[in-house]
């Protein structure tokens, strides 16, 4: 009885962790809307603010046209209503360039502006169908405001562009991810048979002797007796 309600117990705790895999937090990704036949854009930037630091900005461009039909990606600073830093990198030359200066992605040359140092082998480029993802390691040489944000955007080759603003992202928090579900129904099952085998053990009816050890028992009894007796 007690190993079927230590079974059903673990089975509840199972389906708890199943269930707040699914309804916990959900990390939203919100862009803005997109022109019928416009380009659109999104993306985040990850990181830290301080120097020395590495920011990652990544930004994903779509176009229904397809991605040949776009022709720059842009990602700059803005603190206190002022433009610190921008990156653009202009897609049909394969050419990056932070502040006043120019690199060819996939190159060992190096630009620096203000606040960002980028090197051309810290850039990738995924693209495919409708769909250009742009992504950038930045060495931080400068202090970013804490206040700062982000705009993300794009520009076809018509002139049509679309833009997002973003904060720095943070770490992912909250929610549960399928390792943490994994490793905490290991350590529910774990924990379940240990007390399911703790509790039978307690209830384990004592050993009764043996009819051997009884009737070896008397005769050592009976021995003891005769020879006190004599």
């Amino acid at each position: 009885m007690i190993r079927r309600c230590a079974f059903g117990a673990l089975v509840l705790v199972c389906l708890w962790l199943t269930l707040a895999a699914f309804t916990g937090p959900v990390r939203a990704q919100s862009s803005s809307p997109s022109p019928a036949t416009g380009p659109s854009a999104s993306g985040q930037v990850t990181g830290a603010l301080s120097a020395g630091s590495t920011l990652t900005v990544s930004v994903d461009a779509s176009i229904p046209r397809g991605w040949e039909a776009l022709h720059l990606i842009e990602a700059s600073i803005l603190s206190g209503g002022q433009e610190l830093e921008r990156l653009r990198f202009d897609i049909e030359d394969n050419k990056l360039t932070v502040g006043d200066q120019d690199i060819v992605v996939g190159t060992g040359a190096v630009a620096a502006g203000r606040y960002l140092h980028v090197s051309g082998t810290d850039v990738v480029v995924t693209t495919g169908g409708a769909n250009l993802s742009f992504e950038v390691d930045a060495k931080v040489v400068r202090v970013i405001p804490d206040d700062a944000r982000f705009a993300l955007g794009v520009v076809d080759d018509f002139g049509e562009s679309d833009e997002v603003t973003r904060g720095l992202a943070e770490p992912p928090s909250g929610g549960l991810t399928w390792e943490t579900v994994i490793a905490l129904i290991a350590a529910a099952l774990f924990i379940g048979g240990f007390i399911g085998n703790l509790f039978a053990s307690r209830l384990r009816p004592p050993v009764r002797p043996s009819i051997y050890d009884t009737v070896q028992r008397r005769l050592q009894e009976e021995r003891a007796a005769g020879t006190s007796g004599s």
